[in-house]
């Protein structure tokens, strides 16, 4: 029973990592193709990923409260419960990129932030990168999202001091500037989460503790 049950919660995180991908993706697309269509196809999709996030907080506290799993399993529900929580957070962020996107539609005012486009790249390959490592318990590709976590955050200082030189040249248009703002810091906040799934999935594959640096500091975590 318990194996079955895992399994059942397995599948329902994957189903949410895909529709919140898929968010990531949508998210951008109004910026690019000047359409405003992206943002319902965005908004339909949190709403499924709420109802999933949902059900997989209920399905780990049953399983934890009911059958008491030891060693890996205990291990698995814990990660996927803390995996499911950064999930609906990236889907938030996703929600805000597009809500900002929609409003930047067609406006050549994005052309002015040409690593915008690099960022959002970045930030969505190491998402696609975390829940790969995820699914596949690589651990080495876990750890390489963790480390491009450095290359988004660089892309946002960079377009954080752009942005702020922009907003003093042109006061008029600092509306707009906000709203690029707005999608840097979500995909930053995209990069972090995906860098929690990363050492989530180092934790569940291995039992070893990267985050905050404890490996370094305790080796023989």
């Amino acid at each position: 029973m318990l194996t079955f049950k895992i399994n059942e919660l397995k599948q329902k995180i994957m189903e949410m990592a895909s529709l919140v991908e898929k968010m990531a993706t949508l998210s951008f697309q109004g910026v690019e193709t000047g359409s405003h269509s992206r943002f319902k196809q965005v908004m339909e999709y949190e709403g499924k990923v709420n109802q999933l996030e949902t059900e997989i907080d209920e399905l780990c506290i049953m399983l934890i409260a009911l059958h008491h799993p030891e060693a890996k399993d205990l291990r698995l529900i814990l990660m996927i419960y803390r995996i499911n929580n950064d999930l609906e957070r990236l889907a938030d962020q996703a929600v805000n990129i597009a809500e900002s996107s929609s409003m930047l539609a067609g406006n050549p005012i994005i052309e002015q932030v040409p690593e915008l486009v690099n960022m959002k790249n970045a930030a969505l390959k190491m998402l696609a990168d975390s829940i790969m490592a995820y699914t596949n318990e690589d651990t080495a590709r876990a750890r390489l999202v963790c480390k491009q976590d450095e290359i988004v955050d660089s892309y946002n200082r960079h377009i954080t001091a752009l942005l702020i030189h922009l907003m003093k040249e042109s006061p008029l248009q600092i509306e707009y500037y906000l709203h690029v703002l707005r999608i840097a810091k979500n995909l930053e906040r995209i990069a972090d989460l995906s860098t929690n799934i990363g050492e989530n999935t180092i934790y569940l594959t291995q039992g070893r503790v990267i985050k905050h640096h404890q490996e370094e500091a305790n080796p023989e975590l």
